[in-house]
């Protein structure tokens, strides 16, 4: 996880040095309320295979982008954003039954947007997305009793977004949107002390909030 971080904040400042005193040029940080419904999830442990039912309460998600204004109402974006949402409760054949973790995500998507004039405001832009998502980790945590079983993976998601753009002035910002997150299938393998592997979607939607600087 550490390695991609590092590895998309080298990114923005390659961006940032080249982009210069180009205004399509933007940056943005973002935070926000993450929900994500109930899951079922598979199990796969020494007594063979099972399923089971998982209940989440919301969480939060916080990351940044950094992306470019072609000038025809198209934008290219490249962000990264970890959201976390807290389990409520859980009750797994062969595992166990648990009321307390985690199922948690850091992504790095490539997003493209269209920008447009919903409420006819020059200092309000709406815009529908849709992005490509790598999942450089996703993992569960099962908790109960202060033992924790965790899995882990990464794989690939796609994204929507829609959302509102009001300008502050000559180049500060603000967002507003929803956006949903989809991944299907995931397999993901114990850590640690855990056994076998579980398999769930993932289908996170998350109101967000940015603050931008054009330059």
């Amino acid at each position: 996880m550490r390695l991609a971080i590092v590895t998309v904040c080298a990114g923005v400042g390659l961006y940032c040095g080249a982009a210069q005193a180009d205004d399509n040029w933007y940056a943005t940080a973002k935070f926000g309320f993450n929900t994500l419904g109930d899951q079922t999830v598979s199990y796969v442990g020494p007594a063979g295979s099972s399923s089971g039912n998982t209940e989440f309460d919301g969480g939060f998600a916080a990351g940044g982008a950094v992306g470019y204004e072609f000038g025809n109402n198209w934008r290219l974006e490249g962000e990264v954003l970890y959201r976390t949402s807290e389990l409520d409760a859980a009750d797994i054949v062969g595992l166990g039954t648990f009321t307390e973790g985690d199922y948690s995500s850091l992504a790095i998507a490539v997003n493209a947007l269209y920008d447009f004039n919903l409420f006819g405001d020059q200092n309000i832009k709406t815009y529908l997305g849709a992005g490509l998502g790598w999942l450089q980790e996703i993992d569960i945590d099962f908790e109960q009793n202060g033992i924790e079983e965790s899995f882990s993976t990464d794989d690939i998601g796609f994204q929507a977004m829609f959302g509102a753009r009001y300008e502050l002035g000559e180049n500060w910002f603000v967002d507003a949107e929803a956006r949903y997150f989809f991944a299907s299938d995931i397999e993901m393998t114990a850590e640690d002390n855990a056994i076998g592997t579980i398999t769930a979607d993932y289908d996170p939607l998350t109101f967000a909030v940015s603050v931008g600087l054009s330059f």
